[in-house]
């Protein structure tokens, strides 16, 4: 989803007023307008993002990550990133201590939410945090985000992160796939139109994106598919817009790539 436009409703972080948390474990709930984002920001502590309901799309300047209802997204100390929905969400924000967790990947990630995990952000969500004095809790809720903590260490990462790069040679074929996913331009194609040989590109993608330009193509196509379905597309209408020859070749992508079909996707809580 593209955050360009005049009529985003922007927000600020809510906890920038915080230099260090106030707690090692830190919860807020918070609500999305439709087409509301979060502007680009950072800080000095780890991050778990659940999306409760809706669609949630999280950038950094090394690619875009969806977040469905249901998953979440882990965000390292110290990266840029910006936070935006199109037709809105409910998110629960886990904000870690750094250091604190140190199992997960250094980048950001998605990452797929078990049913003990969901159950332990949604009671968590309602203990006494505050913004600015130090509640003290229960020894049952210390004891309770003792566990969220070592429950989130064991999640695992989903493929939903489309990486991108601003190098010149690249830029072109990424503008045209994303503008147009159903596109089946070839490296060849691409070779005459930009003057540069088959074998670089294909090596300028694995070394700027880490992937090839058929996975990476792929991805893109995962990407719009996710947010199509979620604004209640069919599966058959998606797949014809991404430029499938046949709805089976499209569910095995999708199934390959997430674990389950397009149609029980958007619904999985």
């Amino acid at each position: 989803m593209s955050t360009n436009g005049h009529d985003w409703k922007l927000f600020k972080p809510r906890l920038s007023i915080f230099k260090k948390l106030p707690y090692p474990v830190f919860m807020k709930a918070k609500d999305l307008p439709p087409r509301g984002k979060v502007i680009g920001h950072k800080h000095d502590w780890d991050q778990l993002i659940y999306a409760v309901s809706g669609l949630l799309e999280v950038n950094s300047i090394k690619g875009d990550h969806l977040i469905p209802s249901g998953q979440a997204i882990w965000i390292p100390a110290n990266q840029l990133h910006s936070i935006a929905t199109i037709n809105g969400a409910k998110l629960r924000s886990v904000h870690l201590q750094k250091g604190l967790i140190n199992q997960l990947d250094k980048d950001i990630t998605v990452l797929k939410v078990d049913s003990l995990t969901r159950e332990l952000i949604s009671k968590a969500s309602h203990f006494p945090f505050s913004e600015t004095t130090n509640s003290s809790f229960t020894k049952q809720q210390t004891r309770l985000l003792n566990v969220l903590v070592d429950e989130i260490t064991q999640l695992e990462q989903v493929p939903l992160c489309l990486p991108l790069s601003n190098d010149p040679l690249l830029l072109p074929i990424l503008i045209w796939q994303q503008k147009t996913p159903d596109s089946n331009k070839t490296l060849q194609m691409w070779s005459q139109e930009l003057g540069a040989s088959t074998k670089t590109i294909a090596r300028r993608f694995d070394s700027k994106l880490g992937i090839s330009f058929t996975k990476w193509r792929e991805q893109l196509r995962l990407h719009k598919a996710i947010q199509w379905l979620s604004e209640n597309r069919s599966v058959t209408d998606v797949a014809l817009s991404l430029g499938y020859d046949s709805l089976p070749a499209f569910i095995q992508m999708f199934k390959r790539q997430t674990g389950t079909t397009p149609g029980k996707f958007v619904n999985i809580k």
